[in-house]
């Protein structure tokens, strides 16, 4: 883990019909719709960057709704084709900001602070709107090993993680499972199989890898959090025995 850094998203409210249109900075416009209990995203950007340019390691773009108490939600990757990218996706939110970060993969839970797009104020004054902090960078990504992009970087991005967060200890089982659909996405790699039969094992590997991540992380803390009771319990009865001490120490003093 490492200090978040934050970055301030232009959150809007949406109408009950109708549609809002949102720039992006540096560049891109997005569109949003509420539609029954949920609202629709489009994103449009020309000639984006390709996430390594942001960061080595970096494999792919994720799209995060942003609520206005600062809650995020991974709406999912943005598509890079023919010079453009592209997303199609929804988000419970009725209010909402868009940021768009580099990622290792698609299914992180926090954005990294490789910012490379985020919503701007709507040119309509009638819309409300206002500014919310998103914490970003919480995750050190700086020892994975870059590769070339695809999802399968992607993939061995996410078993990077997930032992960096000793889940083949911490989730021993997830974990394993993952390995399994990482070493079928690898022996078909190696026999140019269909790119469909090898991407269903990348992402089958990406799903349990992060949910051994997620598994591991919560873990982590639940130890940590016994091994500070136990401090404090320890703490506690050495600060009694020294009370108790003091006190008969002066119960014998002489008067």
């Amino acid at each position: 883990m490492l200090w978040a850094t934050t970055v301030e998203t232009v959150v809007v409210g949406l109408p009950a019909r109708g549609k809002v249109n949102v720039t992006l900075t540096p560049a891109g416009k997005a569109e949003l719709e509420r539609v029954s209990a949920q609202t629709r995203v489009k994103i449009e950007i020309d000639r984006p960057r390709q996430p390594q340019a942001l960061a080595a390691v970096m494999n792919t773009y994720v799209v995060w709704a942003v609520s206005p108490e600062g809650f995020l939600e991974n709406v999912g990757e943005l598509e890079l084709e023919d010079g453009k990218a592209r997303f199609d996706g929804t988000t419970r939110f009725d209010q909402l900001g868009l940021l768009i970060t580099a990622e290792p993969h698609y299914m992180v839970d926090r954005p990294s602070d490789a910012v490379a797009y985020r919503s701007r104020p709507p040119e309509s004054a009638s819309i409300r709107r206002f500014s919310v902090p998103v914490e970003t960078g919480a995750y050190d990504y700086s020892k994975l090993q870059p590769g070339a992009p695809g999802i399968a970087s992607q993939a061995r991005a996410a078993f990077q993680i997930a032992v960096a967060a000793q889940a083949d200890r911490l989730a021993e089982s997830e974990f394993r499972l993952a390995r399994a659909a990482l070493d079928t996405m690898e022996e078909m790699l190696k026999r140019a199989a269909p790119l469909d039969f090898i991407m269903q094992s990348a992402h089958e590997s990406i799903r349990r890898f992060q949910r051994a991540f997620l598994i591991a992380r919560e873990r982590t803390a639940s130890m940590a959090l016994e091994n500070a009771d136990a401090r404090a319990r320890k703490l506690e009865a050495e600060l009694k025995e020294v009370r108790q001490r003091l006190q008969e120490l002066e119960t014998s003093r002489p008067r």
